[in-house]
C-alpha cells in the first residue's frame, strides 16, 4: 500500500523539525547569535519557527470538530510558561499573534535573545507537541476543511487543513533555509547534507 498524502506530509514535517534540531544543537551561542549588516540572526529565525510553530500546534485541535475530539484544546506554551516575561520580551512588540511575523526589523534585531540551551529547550517542546498533534491528522482530516476559529481567522483563510499544515511546512523549509544560508556566511559552509 502507497503511503497517503497526509503521512507524506507529516513524515516531511517530522524530519524537517529533525533536521532543524540537530543544526541548531551544533552551533554556538555565537552562531546562534551572529547577524551580518542590517540581517536578522539565527537566533531570530529560530525563535520565529519555535513560535509560528507553537502557535500552529495550539490551533490543530480547533481546525475541525474532528480534531478537537482527538485532541486535548490547543494553548501556546510560549504564553503558558510566561516566556515573554522571562526572555524580557515583554516589552517588545513581537508582530503577529507575537510569532516575530510581520514585526519591525530594528525591534526582532534587538531582542534579548536566552543562552542557546534555553532557547533548544523551547523548541524542543513546541516541535514535540506539534509532532503529536499533526499526527492525528489522517486523510480525511488532512482533505477536510478548517473550521473558523478566532485565532487564525487573520492568519489563514478558508482552506483545508492539509493546506494549512503545506502552507506551515514550506514556511519552515523557507526559514530554516535562511539559517543554513547565515552559518554559511559564518563559516563558507553548511550543515544539512
Amino acid at each position: 500500500m502507497s503511503p497517503s498524502s497526509a503521512s507524506e506530509v507529516t513524515r516531511t514535517f517530522v524530519e524537517t523539525n529533525a533536521r532543524i534540531l540537530n543544526f541548531a544543537e551544533k552551533l554556538s551561542d555565537e552562531q546562534l547569535r551572529w547577524s551580518p549588516d542590517r540581517t536578522l540572526s539565527i537566533a531570530f529565525h529560530l525563535w520565529h519557527l519555535a513560535r509560528w510553530t507553537d502557535f500552529f500546534q495550539a490551533a490543530v485541535p480547533g481546525m475541525t470538530p474532528v480534531l478537537s475530539e482527538r485532541l486535548e484544546p490547543g494553548a501556546e506554551t510560549w504564553h503558558a510558561s510566561g516566556l515573554a516575561r522571562r526572555w524580557q520580551f515583554d516589552g517588545a512588540e513581537l508582530g503577529v499573534s507575537a510569532t516575530g511575523m510581520e514585526m519591525d526589523h530594528e525591534t526582532a534585531a534587538g531582542l534579548p535573545f536566552p543562552p542557546k540551551e534555553i532557547l533548544l529547550e523551547y523548541v524542543r517542546k513546541v516541535f514535540a507537541q506539534t509532532e503529536r498533534n499533526v499526527q492525528a491528522i489522517d486523510d480525511e482530516q488532512f482533505q477536510a476543511l478548517e473550521q473558523l476559529q478566532p485565532m487564525t481567522e487573520s492568519v489563514w483563510s478558508e482552506s483545508t487543513v492539509g493546506d494549512a499544515l503545506l502552507s506551515f511546512l514550506t514556511h519552515t523549509c523557507r526559514h530554516f533555509g535562511m539559517m543554513e544560508c547565515l552559518l554559511g556566511l559564518q563559516t563558507a559552509s553548511t550543515s544539512s547534507g
